[in-house]
């Protein structure tokens, strides 16, 4: 029996984790940007960004299918997730075997066609790591994989600066992720053990019943790449490195906050799928209505705040000479919103075995950012791809609340998104008359002055955020 107070243990172990993975991985940027020249910088960009379109590629839908089939009543779990490892394992060596070879054929440095074939393995690695992740999530235990997260952060960033303390380059740095990644795997692995035993299985029926569950987020996932990871490499490709340089370093941060909602959803979705599938819809209901109000207190004061301090703060990160990735980063800043929005409603697609419905929207998101992207990027550069990446994120969010209220009926309320933006305004005020002392002060002044008028509107209530913990409502579980 796992009691309550555990689950807010763990959440809140899990939480602060998080915080300090984000915090790491601001400070391998910094490292990054000042080892390396804004080229060079680009040219880091372009290979994780090309590896991460075969890592995203190579999910199909296996870590979400695998949450839902280990969640379901009767599920015998090891046979269950040593059949996805071993289908991950053989469809992660084939993909990331052609990444090497695919990259050849683009008009590439030398230093990048290197880099993949380094970086390849290192991203086999954690594809094997991140699908282990649904184990903690249905054991309630995701601090344990967030203890892991965070430990493969910390390496990478020691690794890394080892290396540019001896002046290493690009190829080194994107091998530096093998060692951090390797590790990542061998404590999830470990991290398992008191839950199941995890060894992979390689069994044809199994893996054909997988592929039959998880082929329509699959699909999905195939049009999500078009706009996810369009735009660095259209960028790579019509543009010069410096510019990917420039925008990689705006959108890095950017991708370093969406991990939040990720998350968040992690621990929601198997509590959102119990309710549902066992007609608790009342349940349900106040789950999404509570996610909306803290995911919109979360993310709109960011979102303001960063039109303010956002040259500062990527000057403070990154140093001189990024200026340009600031003004990116108040554009990019507003797809936070799209992507907020888009992870709850998205997961409760998956939660409503909608997964379906959704194809067809991904795909008219696919169609339309890259046609969106081919247009803008020769003529705009970064700030066309920068606009159209908000633009398939808000529209990605709007589909998503389309298809989960066509099928529940459920409308979040709007009080604390109301509420947010009316402080969001007060903070933005008070940060544009006083002066600038540093721009985390202004940061940390710009959040107390936001809490403050919250609280004073009681747009905050703290036991509707500790009432979506897993079991809060209930004695134990």
């Amino acid at each position: 029996m796992i009691s309550a107070q555990s689950l807010a243990k763990n959440f809140t172990i899990q939480t602060a984790g998080k915080i300090f993975s984000i915090l790491i991985g601001l400070a391998t940027i910094a490292i990054l940007t000042r080892a390396l020249s804004t080229e060079q910088f680009g040219e880091y960009t372009t290979t994780t960004t090309f590896l991460q379109f075969f890592g995203i590629l190579v999910d199909f839908g296996f870590t979400l299918t695998l949450l839902v089939m280990i969640s379901e009543k009767g599920a015998h779990e090891e046979h269950v997730i040593g059949n996805f490892l071993g289908l991950r394992l053989v469809s992660g060596f084939i993909l990331f075997a052609c990444a090497p070879i695919i990259v050849l054929a683009l008009p590439y440095s030398s230093t990048i066609k290197q880099a993949v074939t380094f970086g390849a393995f290192a991203y086999f690695l954690m594809g094997g790591a991140s699908l282990l992740v649904g184990i903690f999530q249905k054991y309630e235990a995701m601090w344990r994989a967030a203890l892991a997260e965070l430990i493969n952060r910390f390496v990478l960033l020691l690794t890394i600066i080892i290396l540019a303390w001896f002046h290493f380059g690009v190829i080194a740095f994107v091998a530096a992720m093998i060692l951090a990644n390797a590790v990542w795997f061998f404590v999830m692995i470990r991290f398992a053990k008191p839950f199941i035993r995890v060894r992979s299985r390689f069994e044809i029926t199994a893996w054909k019943k997988i592929l039959s569950r998880s082929w329509p987020i699959a699909v999905s996932i195939i049009f999500n790449l078009m706009y996810l990871k369009g735009d660095i490499l259209l960028l790579s490709l019509y543009r010069t490195q410096v510019e990917v340089g420039l925008y990689g370093v705006a959108y890095r941060i950017i991708d370093i906050l969406t991990v939040i909602p990720t998350m968040f959803m992690g621990l929601l979705l198997p509590s959102l799928t119990h309710a549902w599938t066992n007609g608790d819809h009342e349940q349900f209901r106040s789950k999404l209505s509570r996610t909306f109000d803290l995911f919109m207190i979360f993310v709109i004061p960011i979102i303001a705040g960063a039109q303010i301090v956002g040259v500062k703060l990527i000057q403070f990160i990154a140093g001189a000479g990024y200026e340009q990735s600031g003004e990116v980063m108040k554009i990019l800043i507003l797809a936070l919103f799209g992507v907020f929005v888009g992870t709850l409603f998205g997961h409760l697609v998956v939660a409503l075995n909608k997964q379906r419905a959704m194809i067809f929207g991904y795909a008219s998101a696919a169609i339309l950012t890259l046609a969106g992207y081919l247009f803008t990027i020769p003529r705009y550069g970064m700030y066309g791809a920068a606009w159209m990446t908000v633009f398939s994120e808000l529209f990605i969010a709007m589909v998503t609340f389309v298809v989960v209220y066509k099928t529940s009926r459920v409308l979040p309320h709007l009080g604390a998104f109301l509420k947010s933006v009316f402080a969001a305004l007060v903070m933005s005020g008070f940060l544009l008359i006083l002066p600038s002392i540093h721009v985390i002060l202004d940061i940390l002044f710009g959040a107390l002055v936001y809490f403050v008028v919250m609280i004073l509107i009681r747009g905050i209530n703290l036991e509707d955020a500790r009432l979506l913990l897993p079991g809060r409502s209930k004695k134990s579980v």
